[in-house]
């Protein structure tokens, strides 16, 4: 098998993705190889959150378990579709209460063509197991609640204390934090998330740095090719470190449904 074939990339993608959120949701479910739901908490809490991602290739059983799932939840839910699906469920989703968000490219380095480039400013980077120091660009950047922030980090600390392939990276300039990010390890592929810049530093070459530092450690543990989900503003980011689009995801969300 060519797993450079567009369908292989595809798959490894899925992959990566799914070993990722259910690292961090113990409670999943899955639907089909690339159609599955996870829950941030194991029981009710203000911090449970429901994430649906649907692959390309979802069968109609598979979509209808899903949609029977996102029916009968009262939880928020954010579902985040493959480009391909986006037509045939908008209308259902619609009707479900959900609107549509924003859109992401899910992007691959094959990490043979990655090239680190030198830097002679004075950063501290590299690998941390400090997550108070690592979940404050996360929490600035995606504008996260102290307590959701915190009940992130948890999961996070969940997951290093049982050795699981996380890794947590932080830069750091004049004792300042200033960017962090992920990198988690499946099956000899890599993928980055949570890739963090303290909104009043972004634009200095920070995220670059710190992300061509877990591109290295990344090839170091033997991984071919990273994986990541980008955001429009991050995009052209990841482009000039030679990420490549796979293809559109788009994500449609719906808030809590209270009790009458």
């Amino acid at each position: 098998m060519h797993l450079d074939a567009p369908c292989d990339l595809h798959t490894l993608y899925r992959r990566t993705e799914d070993y990722f959120f259910a690292l961090l949701c113990l409670l999943h479910r899955r639907f089909s190889a690339d159609t599955c739901a996870y829950f941030t908490a194991q029981k009710s809490s203000p911090f449970n959150v429901m994430f649906i991602r649907v692959g390309s290739h979802t069968p109609d059983d598979a979509m209808g378990a899903a949609l029977d799932l996102m029916r009968h939840t009262s939880l928020e839910i954010r579902a985040v579709l493959h480009e391909q699906k986006v037509a045939a469920l908008y209308e259902v989703l619609t009707s479900l209460g959900f609107h549509a968000a924003e859109t992401t490219t899910a992007m691959v380095l094959r990490l043979s063509d990655f090239v680190s480039l030198p830097s002679e400013r004075a950063e501290q980077v590299g690998l941390t197991r400090d997550l108070n120091e690592w979940i404050v660009p996360v929490g600035n950047a995606f504008s996260l609640a102290p307590e959701v922030a915190a009940h992130y980090q948890a999961r996070h600390q969940q997951a290093l204390d049982t050795e699981q392939a996380l890794y947590h990276f932080s830069l750091s300039t004049e004792g300042q934090i200033r960017c962090s990010l992920t990198l988690s390890m499946c099956e000899g592929e890599a993928r980055l998330s949570d890739v963090a810049t303290l909104a009043d530093v972004r634009g200095k070459g920070y995220g670059t740095r710190l992300i061509q530092a877990a591109l290295l450690h990344a090839a170091s543990l033997g991984a071919q090719r990273c994986f990541l989900e980008a955001t429009a503003s991050g995009i052209s980011v990841y482009r000039k470190l030679g990420f490549e689009p796979l293809y559109n995801c788009q994500a449609f969300v719906r808030g809590p449904i209270l009790p009458a």
